[in-house]
């Protein structure tokens, strides 16, 4: 019977900024692996702010989703502030990507895909859920945490 992993901390404390992914809470959360796979996101807290770096195609759009410590790198994307964080959009004004904080929890929104079109992770209601990897949930001095292949 499999076992689910759900509500951990994983390299922080409650009460510390983090990332809520697949039920957890963790410092640091990769998917993808750059130059072995089509698409990739990082997101980690750099010097107390939640930071993200990403390449992934998006599907019905020309080019792909490119940050850069949270900023746009690709034409034809448009970057939206909220009260919490802030929006990725795309040409049509759709979400492609965004942050949102609070209370010291950051989550992630949107889709990332592979070059297939493929959903490889996603938001869903206020949980970003990891279909396929490689992910690493949480990272310290180098050394990475939960590893999923």
């Amino acid at each position: 019977m499999p076992t689910r992993m759900s509500g951990n901390y994983l390299f922080v404390n409650p009460g510390e900024k983090c990332f809520k992914v697949a039920s957890n809470f963790t410092n640091y959360f990769e998917v993808g692996s750059p130059g072995a796979t089509d698409y990739y996101l990082e997101a980690a807290i750099v010097n107390d702010e939640f930071i993200v770096n990403a390449d992934f195609p998006v599907p019905g759009a020309p080019g792909r989703c490119k940050l850069e410590n949270n900023f746009p790198r690709a034409s034809g994307l448009t970057q939206q502030m909220t009260p919490t964080g802030y929006r990725i959009l795309d040409g049509a004004q759709q979400l492609v990507l965004g942050l949102s904080a609070k209370n010291n929890i950051c989550l992630i929104q949107g889709k990332i895909y592979d070059g297939a079109g493929q959903v490889v992770a996603e938001d869903v209601g206020d949980d970003f859920l990891v279909y396929h990897g490689p992910a690493v949930l949480g990272k310290v001095d180098g050394t990475r945490g939960i590893v999923l292949g």
